[in-house]
C-alpha cells in the first residue's frame, strides 16, 4: 500500500487483533498548501490487517466534564472488539457509539471514522 496523510491524525495498524503502529510517514501539508509532490510512504499489508482512519474530532470529543475522549481509548476500544472477533462493519458501529455516548449523543466537531480490512482473497488476487 502506498499512502500520504495530507493534514489528518496517522492511521492505526491492527495487526493479529493487536495495534501494532500508527501510519505516521508520509506527511504533507493539506493538499492545496504545498506546490511540491507528494512522496508517499510504503507498507505492505498482511491478510486480515485492518487500517482505522479517523479525524481529530473523534480523539478531541469532549465529555461533559471536558475530557478528551483521546486516542487510547479509541486504540484500546478497536482491539477489545477484535478480540471478539467481530466483523469489521460491527467494530465501526461500536467504536462509532462509544464516540457518540461519550459527547451525550452530540457531535461538538466533525467525527469521521473509516475502518478497512485486507482481506486473504483480496491479497490472493493482488499478488501474481
Amino acid at each position: 500500500m502506498r499512502y500520504v496523510n495530507a493534514g489528518h491524525p496517522p492511521p492505526a495498524l491492527l495487526r493479529d487483533g493487536k495495534v501494532v503502529g500508527l501510519l505516521d510517514e508520509g506527511r504533507r501539508l493539506p493538499l492545496g498548501l504545498h506546490d511540491e509532490p507528494p512522496i508517499p510512504a510504503e507498507l505492505r499489508l498482511q491478510p486480515g490487517d485492518r487500517l482505522l482512519l479517523y479525524t481529530d474530532g473523534v480523539i478531541e470529543a469532549r465529555d461533559a466534564n471536558d475530557a478528551v475522549f483521546g486516542l487510547d481509548r479509541l486504540l484500546n476500544l478497536l482491539e477489545r472488539n477484535a478480540a471478539s472477533d467481530l466483523p469489521t462493519a460491527e467494530t465501526l458501529r461500536r467504536l462509532s457509539h462509544a464516540i457518540l455516548d461519550h459527547q451525550r449523543g452530540e457531535l461538538q466537531d466533525d467525527a469521521t471514522l473509516m475502518l478497512v480490512e485486507w482481506q486473504a482473497d483480496a491479497a490472493r488476487r493482488a499478488v501474481p
